[in-house]
């Protein structure tokens, strides 16, 4: 262990006791009357609003506030003050101060602050919490964000970025994210592992669909070979011009890099010989059986949060407060693993690996990388992927 996460452990376990933030007393649990119900923190938590005087971000961050609290405390910085991320960077805070609150005892401090961008703003408010006592900052909800607040001074001192880094990480700095990158690559190996050698990869020209062709071409070239792209131009109306495409060319199985509507247009085109792939990208959980049971037999991996309600890794945090569109409550099962990955560096430990309730997650040269659970689309519900002796 480091002397920094020694020094880290010791001034916790002396401040950890002291009532701070979402933190009941040791042993206790917060009463219904100290809970907000217009936020759904506890009365006590710290949140400090931070937004750019200027409205746009500057070459050099403002100067960070005089603060007065100076006690350690591990700080979540998201844009919820901005109009295109608040609602989501709001699903992620609400996921990891519940996961606080269930921490109960074992818990750590915690003050939230409200940014409305991640550049100047971001910057800012991570250089005023490091002055006011963060063991941690925990940030960068965006790609720009999180290299932005890495390749900062604030990562000097131990960071959290909570999005996908752009090269190897600094000193101080990890990161954690909910990859699609990572899935498909997961779908690739999977398909390897079910015996699969020639591929049909069938996507769009969108950015989002191109990354996650890419990611699962790279990792089936080196674990298998044989591919062929199979460009579809995201009319649903033309979907039914898949099934002679994919006549015309030679595969054992399909993967497909396309959005939910797409994929659901074009399943029911592709031979049922063929086994299919693919990403949380094309499979919403959540829907009901009618709407995806076009995906049938669609094999892809999932969060636990998802497929193992009943695992005590998930039933151990509470639902959200309110019902959630998918994507935010993919973000709030993100925010849970996002604390409980804080609470490891701050205790010094990031290298064990954590039952998440987004994935299995383990450290690989300082990034936090989520291994899903193999699941299967079966008369229009999502289910874990049965798999015989």
């Amino acid at each position: 262990m480091s002397s920094f996460n020694a020094i880290l452990l010791l001034t916790f376990a002396t401040l950890a006791s002291s009532a701070f933030a979402a933190d009941p007393p040791a042993g206790s649990t917060l009463p219904a009357d100290e809970i907000d119900p217009s936020t759904g923190l506890a009365r006590t938590t710290v949140v400090r609003p931070y937004t750019d005087p200027a409205g746009v971000a500057s070459a050099r961050p403002p100067a960070p506030r005089p603060i007065a609290a100076t006690r350690p405390h591990v700080a979540l910085i998201l844009p919820t003050t901005s109009p295109a991320l608040g609602s989501l960077a709001e699903a992620v805070r609400a996921g990891f101060m519940a996961a606080s609150q269930a921490a109960g005892r074992d818990s750590i401090p915690v003050t939230v602050t409200a940014v409305d961008n991640e550049a100047a703003a971001l910057v800012a408010a991570c250089r005023q919490s490091q002055e006011s006592g963060a063991m941690l900052v925990v940030g960068g909800f965006t790609r720009d964000g999180a290299q932005t607040l890495v390749t900062s001074e604030c990562s000097r001192q131990p960071v959290l970025a909570l999005n996908e880094l752009r090269g190897p990480a600094s000193t101080g700095a990890y990161s954690f994210s909910l990859s699609l990158d990572n899935e498909a690559r997961q779908a690739a190996l999977q398909a390897v592992a079910d015996g699969w050698r020639q591929a049909i990869v069938i996507g769009t020209n969108t950015a989002l669909s191109r990354r996650v062709q890419d990611a699962f071409e790279r990792e089936w070239t080196r674990a298998a070979g044989e591919l062929r792209r199979l460009p579809f131009s995201g009319n649903l109306d033309e979907a039914p011009v898949i099934r002679e495409r994919i006549a015309a060319i030679r595969g054992d199985m399909v993967f497909l890099a396309l959005d939910q509507a797409e994929a659901r247009a074009v399943r029911p085109y592709v031979s049922g010989m063929l086994q299919i792939y693919a990403t949380s990208f094309s499979v919403n959980p959540r829907a009901e059986a009618i709407v995806n049971v076009d995906l049938q037999g669609v094999r892809y991996v999932e969060m636990p949060w998802f497929v193992h309600p009943d695992h005590l890794a998930v039933m151990a945090y509470p639902p959200p407060a309110s019902p959630l569109n998918v994507e935010s409550e993919r973000l709030y099962a993100f925010g849970i693993d996002a604390f409980r990955l804080a609470l490891q560096l701050v205790r010094g430990d990031p290298s064990a690996p954590v039952d998440g309730v987004t994935g299995r997650i383990t450290l690989e040269d300082r990034h936090f990388v989520r291994t899903l659970s193999p699941a299967e689309v079966d008369g229009g519900r999502v289910i874990p992927l049965r798999t015989t002796p």
